[in-house]
């Protein structure tokens, strides 16, 4: 299954739920709840993403067969349910698919509606971040 498929898969399950405020406290209250935390080595500061009102933290790893294994940690819980969903759809993505796959679960589930300006602001220097790992990725496979 493509990060693309994932997403797709994932929107329809939150569509379930026709009240985007429940929805969204849905996603807040449930979503990290399986992701496990972040490794304490992992939480240094060059895998903090700068930009962001909390701490966020992203860690990418090259997987088996050249997969991305992406592990997200987020100090607010909003962050943290919408950090789960990204780990969600980009574990298991081969770089070329995360560069592909923009988040626009975002919009489509009607997060963004529920976020301030510097918290979605905070999200796309996550989907940078997220980028600039994978192009990483990419070209280390490549050498």
């Amino acid at each position: 299954m493509t990060a693309s498929d994932r997403q797709n898969l994932l929107v329809e399950e939150y569509l379930l739920i026709e009240d985007p405020r429940e929805r969204f406290q849905l996603i807040v209250e449930t979503a990290a709840a399986g992701m496990p935390p972040l490794p304490e080595e992992e939480r240094r500061d060059e895998n903090l993403v700068p930009g962001c009102v909390s701490r966020v933290w992203l860690s990418v790893r090259r997987g088996e067969g050249g997969a991305l294994e992406v592990d997200i940690e987020s100090e607010s819980p909003a962050l943290s349910g919408i950090a789960a969903l990204f780990r969600r759809i980009y574990t298991g993505a081969r770089p070329e698919e995360v560069l592909a796959t923009e988040p626009d679960f975002v919009e489509r589930l009607g997060i963004d509606r529920h976020l301030t300006p510097t918290r979605l602001r905070g999200l796309r220097r996550l989907r940078e971040r997220l980028v600039e790992q994978a192009t990483a990725a990419r070209k280390e496979a490549a050498a």
